[in-house]
C-alpha cells in the first residue's frame, strides 16, 4: 500500500501555525504587576495612537494626578492628551490628540489604611498596530503571600559606625577648637569640607549656676563614629577664683543625662573671666550610641569644687618695725 495519500492527509490536518501561517497579532489589552515602590526604576510605558483612547485600570481608587500636557477639556485648555479622571474611581481614560504625543502622567492612588502609592506612566507614540487599548495594573502583593518573619533578638544589632577611639575624640576636639577660632562662615566651611561632620549653632543663652554661667555655643556630630562634640562658654560671676570638678561634666538631652569623660577645659576661672570648654560625648553610660544630633536642646552642667581668693595677703612680722 502506498503511503503518499496518508502523508497528504496528515499535512492537511496539521494546525495552521505549523505550516508557516502568520502569528497572532500582539495583545492590545495588557496586565502589569506593580513592583514594590522602593524598587521602581523607570515609568511604566504605555504605547498610544492619535484619536484612540486607552483605558487604564488601577487596583486602588485615584487620589490625585499631575502631568504636563494632560487636559480634561481640550476646548478650554490646550494639551497633547485628553484625560478623563475622577477622584475615588479606579479607572481613567487617556486619548492622544497630537501626533507624536509623548508625556508622563503621575498618578497617586489611595491604598487601604490611609497610605498612598504613586505610579509614573509614560505615554509614547506607538508603531502602527502596536497601540494598547487597555492596561490593567495589579497589586504585586497578594493576600495569600506569606508575611516576613519577625523576631526579637536579645541584643541590639551591631552598629555600622566606626568605633570611637581616643584619637578620634582628640581629633574632634581639635576640630571644635579650630571652628571656635574662626568666623561663622569659616566654621561652616570646615564642616562642609568633611561630609561626615554636621554643624549646628546653638542659642548661646547663659544658664546660671549661681557663681558661674554656662552658654552653649555650637555642636558638631561625626557621622562615622556617632560622636558628639559640644563647645560651651563658662563665665565666672564672682570676685573669687573658681575651681571646677573635671569629672562632673554632664550633658542632658530630654530626660537623659550623659556623663562626659573627654573634656578640654582648664578647670580654673579667674574673677570675671570667661573660657571655652570642649566636651566630647562618644556614647551612653552603657556603651551604646547616643544617637544625639547637633540640633538637640542640650543642657550642660558642671560641679564647683571650690573657690579661692585670687590675691591672698599674709601678715608677716618685720624686725625693727612695730605697726603700732
Amino acid at each position: 500500500m502506498s503511503r503518499g495519500p496518508v502523508l497528504v492527509l496528515a499535512l492537511l490536518a496539521a494546525p495552521a501555525s505549523r505550516l508557516g501561517a502568520e502569528p497572532a497579532p500582539p495583545a492590545t489589552i495588557v496586565r502589569v504587576t506593580l513592583p514594590d515602590e522602593s524598587r521602581e526604576r523607570r515609568p511604566v510605558t504605555v504605547p498610544t495612537e492619535p484619536e484612540n483612547t486607552v483605558e487604564v485600570d488601577f487596583p486602588w481608587p485615584l487620589d490625585d494626578w499631575a502631568g504636563r500636557g494632560f487636559t480634561p477639556d481640550p476646548e478650554k485648555f490646550a494639551g497633547d492628551f485628553v484625560i478623563e479622571a475622577a477622584r475615588g474611581r479606579t479607572r481613567i481614560f487617556v486619548t492622544p490628540v497630537a501626533a507624536g504625543a509623548h508625556r508622563v502622567l503621575h498618578v497617586v492612588l489611595g491604598r487601604p489604611g490611609g497610605q498612598t502609592r504613586g505610579i509614573p506612566i509614560e505615554f509614547i507614540p506607538a508603531p502602527p498596530g502596536l497601540a494598547w487599548r487597555k492596561v490593567a495594573f495589579e497589586d504585586g502583593v497578594k493576600d495569600g503571600d506569606p508575611l516576613p518573619r519577625v523576631s526579637l533578638e536579645a541584643l541590639p544589632p551591631a552598629t555600622r559606625l566606626r568605633q570611637p577611639s581616643p584619637e578620634s575624640e582628640l581629633g574632634l576636639i581639635r576640630t571644635l577648637r579650630l571652628m571656635l577660632n574662626t568666623a561663622a562662615d569659616g566654621a561652616a566651611a570646615i564642616a562642609a569640607a568633611n561630609p561626615a561632620l554636621s554643624l549646628r549653632s546653638l542659642d548661646g543663652a547663659p544658664r546660671s549656676f549661681g557663681d558661674f554661667t554656662i552658654s552653649n555655643r555650637f555642636a558638631v556630630r561625626d557621622a562615622t563614629t556617632g560622636t558628639l562634640g559640644l563647645c560651651v562658654s563658662v563665665a565666672n560671676e564672682t570676685a573669687r577664683r573658681l575651681l571646677f570638678d573635671p569629672g562632673s561634666w554632664v550633658i542632658r538631652a530630654g530626660d537623659r543625662a550623659y556623663p562626659v569623660l573627654t573634656v578640654d577645659f582648664g578647670g580654673e576661672l579667674e574673677p570675671g573671666s570667661t573660657a571655652a570648654a570642649f566636651l566630647v560625648l562618644a556614647g551612653a553610660p552603657d556603651g551604646s550610641p547616643t544617637l544625639l544630633l547637633p540640633d538637640n536642646a542640650f543642657e550642660t552642667s558642671v560641679l564647683l569644687a571650690g573657690s579661692a581668693n585670687p590675691r591672698p595677703v599674709k601678715r608677716m612680722p618685720l624686725e625693727g618695725f612695730d605697726p603700732r
